[in-house]
């Protein structure tokens, strides 16, 4: 990689440069998205929630969910017993991992009996992008995830506090005294 000299860099370069920049701390991305924008609800409910997996892209997966949910102030401990509400316990303590819904393995069924599953394969393969080695086990359906949400809501957000430093440090470039 080489060196950028100061006589190489016009003003038009430096400005860009800093539009850019501009226009991603307005923007910003990740975990602290949902903060960043603005102050945080004091209260929130689960069309919050469910716009916020709309914007993630609807996600399937337990940890994506997870993420949400810290985005608004939620603390492992407060995520774990609703998944644990959702999913039931295992014998250490922790939540399981979601197994497909029923409907699902009662069409793949279906799907195998009637011998229409190479089918139905390809169709999911071409429309969805879905691979024969697919599985569901770790992924949530909607079902799922109203459960989780509705569940949710009604915890403390033990998390917020930190979530609110971090967004006043971000927006004001120090420490409050």
């Amino acid at each position: 990689m080489s060196k950028i000299r100061e006589s190489e860099v016009s003003k038009h370069d430096v400005n860009a440069v800093f539009g850019i920049a501009a226009d991603l701390r307005d923007k910003p991305q990740g975990r602290w998205d949902t903060l960043l924008r603005k102050k945080p609800k004091d209260k929130i409910d689960v069309s919050d929630l469910q716009q916020a997996w709309q914007k993630a892209g609807y996600p399937d997966d337990l940890a994506d969910i997870e993420h949400i949910l810290k985005d608004f102030g939620f603390d492992d401990k407060e995520i774990k017993k609703v998944f644990i509400g959702a999913f039931g316990k295992d014998k250490d303590d922790n939540y399981n991992e979601p197994v497909a819904s029923p409907a699902i393995l009662k069409i793949a069924q279906y799907a195998k009996k009637a011998g229409i599953d190479k089918e139905l394969i390809a169709f999911m393969q071409k429309e969805y992008g879905f691979t024969e080695s697919h599985n569901f086990e770790g992924k949530v359906v909607i079902e799922d995830v109203r459960k989780i949400f509705n569940a949710i809501v009604h915890e403390e957000r033990r998390a917020l506090p930190e979530l609110i430093r971090a967004n006043e440090i971000t927006k004001l470039g120090r420490n409050k005294k």
